[in-house]
């Protein structure tokens, strides 16, 4: 598949939940919670793997939604003294969550390359993409942030108990005194 198809279908065609990512081989473009393009990656492996367990659940800059987000009510950072385990461990869970929800992606299955041969397609459409659809791909660390509106809404829908709430209200405090 000529890089400028898979470029034009990475970046044109409608991203899908994450859940609905199919379980094989390929390359991948990353959405925000604003429907923003800005990762694309390959994967040998498993693209429902490599985007719904790493890029979500994971700790750090590899794993792109985990580190986006990962500030506010949805900091935790298990080498961090700051994060504290238990509060830090509900943080996680709102973070897994809200990126599952409000994220997106589009992911076009490649079965039966080598890695090698997605690495050089991954370079020509890179190569070709716009700065702002690989904008997480140049960044040597992702400055977290919290999208506060959104995330307000969505915790007004989880219906979690007084104790979680505080729980990720103590993080955010963590958060602040670690950034001010």
């Amino acid at each position: 598949m000529e890089p400028s198809v898979v470029l034009r279908r990475l970046l044109q065609s409608p991203p899908v939940r994450l859940d609905e990512i199919p379980d094989e081989p390929g390359i991948y473009a990353l959405y925000d919670h604003l429907g923003r393009p800005l990762y694309i990656g390959i994967t040998a492996k498993s693209l429902n793997d490599r985007i719904l367990k790493r890029h979500v659940a994971g700790d750090g800059n590899s794993h792109k939604f985990s580190s986006i987000y990962n500030a506010g009510r949805m900091f935790h950072d298990r080498r961090n003294a700051a994060s504290c385990p238990n509060d830090g461990r509900i943080s996680k869970e709102l973070r897994r969550m809200f990126a599952r929800q409000h994220c997106r992606a589009v992911a076009i299955p490649l079965p039966g390359l080598s890695k090698d041969r997605l690495t050089r397609i991954e370079a020509a459409v890179l190569a070709q993409a716009p700065v702002e659809a690989k904008s997480w791909n140049d960044a040597r660390a992702l400055d977290a942030y919290e999208p506060f509106g959104a995330l307000d809404t969505f915790i007004a829908t989880l219906g979690w108990s007084r104790d979680r709430i505080e729980a990720i209200e103590r993080q955010a405090v963590r958060w602040a005194r670690l950034h001010s």
